[in-house]
């Protein structure tokens, strides 16, 4: 074979692999509502990286998922949370639909920027939004799980393990797409 052909053979499968490559991203790693997702994450000071990791583990960027928990939409909130943002930050409660994306990301915003801000550590904040406030509080108080009270060494449920995992893989990613 000639070494031109060679050449347009390696030129090929670079190119072919790279759209593949390019495609799966695009399967496992969605991207929209980036607008949204921006304008109400520098508001509170939150990584839009971060807030699209947590929409695309929690919904896979599916603005009408419902979990089996009654969490709603991208972000996935559940009504009661969503109640003491409204009652925590003095909002208005009218036209709260959580299928609504604006809606649902500005709300979830509001509560990772919450639970950051309480727990003053990411990754404890994923496992709290993922676990709840009360069991991290647990967690943090308890030798087992915490060495300092602010950090968890080791999370005893595996699903949020797996869950503080995932959003930590997916930053890597999104940090790359909001920094291009």
């Amino acid at each position: 074979m000639k070494k031109w052909a060679c050449f347009v053979l390696i030129l090929f499968s670079f190119t072919l692999f790279f759209a593949a490559y390019k495609t799966y991203m695009s399967v496992t790693h969605p991207l929209k509502y980036g607008d949204i997702i921006i304008e109400n994450a520098l508001a509170l000071d939150l990584s839009p990286a971060l807030v699209a990791s947590v929409i695309n583990v929690e919904s896979g960027f599916n603005k009408n998922a419902v979990s089996n928990k009654n969490a709603i939409g991208l972000m996935q909130l559940k009504d009661d949370t969503v109640k003491y943002l409204i009652e925590h930050y003095k909002l208005s409660d009218e036209n709260v639909n959580l299928f609504d994306e604006k809606t649902n990301i500005k709300f979830g915003c509001l509560y990772l920027n919450y639970l950051i801000k309480k727990f003053q550590n990411i990754n404890t904040a994923l496992a709290s939004y993922n676990a709840g406030e009360t069991r991290v509080r647990v967690w943090l108080g308890d030798k087992n799980f915490s060495i300092d009270g602010i950090s968890l060494n080791n999370i005893p449920f595996e699903e949020t393990k797996n869950y503080v995992k995932k959003v930590n893989e997916n930053l890597k990613f999104y940090d790359k797409c909001f920094s291009a």
